[in-house]
């Protein structure tokens, strides 16, 4: 046996040993039927049965083996499948004795190290952020915090679930390691801070919790909304926040709301919060949307059309992890089935999704109005008002043809929506545009911008 392949033996003893400390079932069921082929600095060469198993390993339990990589000192490395191998291929003591405690790692602890911060290393950097105008200045605020540690303190960044708030916080702890693996970097998120707390007061351990939190050069916090009417919590974090800023060391939060928004938020924890840069990212853009698959199709060896993606791109706008998990429901039919991906197979698969997507997306005339007016330099009285002119009425008639399509109101509740207007006037409203968009490039391309920026709203 080669000095790899001994090297992997080894390696992957621990490997599974600490998968086993998360799930049982997960190790038995699949890492117990994988293989150590070899191992280097850069990766890791692991034996399945087929190609299918090792694309439902990797995409179902991705996370979980970088995490245990990384317990093993192996943080970041690529794991390379190769099919054709058994378990009875691995040479004797390949796998952990399992009447034994797995090797390093206590059966009752299951945090010996940070996840998030495994999964960083992997997952989350500044170089694989997509960034478009609703998340630029988040990304450049992010990226000066990491430089230059207390220039922008605290840094506050707030928005929607799934819009890549984690993403830079964790990029920043990855770029912040990148460069001083000994930095002292605690990410947490706000649950996380409060079961610590707790478990600290259960012990009677809170010296330790408190050196845990305070002796660190970074403290990024995601969802800290969840501190809202926890008073004692709040006491605690209000009291760590102030150590580590009068030391001026660097405080990153994440929330879905602005501080003074968060219900049950003392008043002195919202001045703290919006005393440094407050920044919102707001829903992608479909251009953003459209940037994120096909940077997400990289790592997969599907490759879609570009017609598919500007599908997906355009029917999912809510946040980034439903068009993520489009883009891996289509992945895994594709390795099942051994078959490609076209528009027709794209939308039968994921008709489910779309469908929900649909009906948690509901766009009402007035933000139609609204967009409308904005694209042709209107105000919305002028859509909603008596005037004629041409500049006037065919924006109009595209606020109401858009109305018709992207809502579910009647002719006669979009005429009353536009200053009383009639049934029939909606009517022809409609079938005007939709029979000039059919001849008119520049009209539908008007038209497609302004459905894919209200459906990203």
């Amino acid at each position: 046996m080669s000095n790899g392949e001994r090297n992997a033996s080894e390696v992957w003893k621990t490997v599974c040993g600490y998968i086993r400390t998360k799930s049982e079932t997960a190790y038995k069921q699949w890492f117990k039927k994988l293989v150590p082929i070899s191992i280097d600095e850069a990766q890791i060469v692991l034996g399945a049965s087929d190609n299918f198993f090792a694309s439902w390993v990797k995409n179902n339990f991705g996370d979980l083996l970088a995490d245990a990589l990384a317990f093993a000192g192996y943080a970041g490395i690529q794991v390379v499948f190769e099919s054709g191998y058994c378990p009875e291929d691995a040479a004797p003591g390949d796998y952990p004795d399992e009447s034994q405690p797995p090797p390093g790692v206590s059966s009752t602890d299951s945090d010996l190290i940070n996840p998030e911060l495994a999964r960083l290393i992997r997952k989350h950097s500044f170089e694989n952020f997509v960034v478009g105008e609703e998340n630029r200045y988040a990304y450049s605020a992010a990226n000066a915090a990491a430089q230059n540690p207390g220039s922008i303190n605290p840094l506050y960044i707030y928005g929607g679930p799934g819009m890549g708030k984690t993403h830079l916080l964790l990029a920043v702890a990855h770029d912040v390691l990148a460069r001083n693996p000994k930095a002292r970097v605690r990410y947490t998120s706000c649950e996380g801070f409060l079961n610590a707390f707790l478990e600290s007061l259960r012990t009677k351990t809170m010296y330790e919790f408190r050196e845990e939190f305070r002796n660190v050069d970074y403290l990024l916090v995601d969802d800290v909304h969840t501190l809202g009417n926890k008073t004692s919590l709040q006491e605690e974090f209000f009291n760590t926040f102030n150590t580590l800023y009068g030391l001026g060391k660097q405080i990153i939060l994440t929330s879905d709301k602005q501080p003074s928004e968060i219900p049950g938020l003392e008043s002195r924890l919202v001045s703290r919060f919006v005393s440094g840069v407050t920044t919102q990212i707001t829903p992608s853009s479909f251009e953003t949307r459209l940037a994120i698959l096909k940077q997400e199709q990289q790592g997969l060896r599907l490759k879609l059309g570009d017609d598919v993606l500007t599908f997906i791109a355009e029917r999912i706008s809510s946040n980034i992890r439903p068009l993520k998990g489009a883009l891996m429901s289509l992945s895994m039919y594709a390795a099942a089935m051994k078959q490609e991906i076209d528009l027709e197979t794209a939308k039968r698969i994921l008709s489910d999704q779309l469908e929900k997507e649909a009906e948690s997306r509901t766009i009402s005339i007035e933000e139609i109005q609204k967009a409308v007016a904005e694209e042709f330099g209107l105000q919305v009285y002028d859509l909603t008002g008596p005037k004629k002119p041409k500049n006037i009425a065919d924006p109009r008639m595209i606020a109401m043809y858009l109305s018709r399509k992207l809502t579910v109101k009647s002719h006669q509740d979009i005429g009353r929506a536009f200053g009383g207007r009639s049934h029939g006037t909606v009517v022809h409203a409609v079938k005007q545009i939709e029979a000039n968009s059919l001849k008119d490039e520049e009209l539908k391309r008007v038209l497609n911008q302004l459905q894919r920026k209200l459906r990203a709203c």
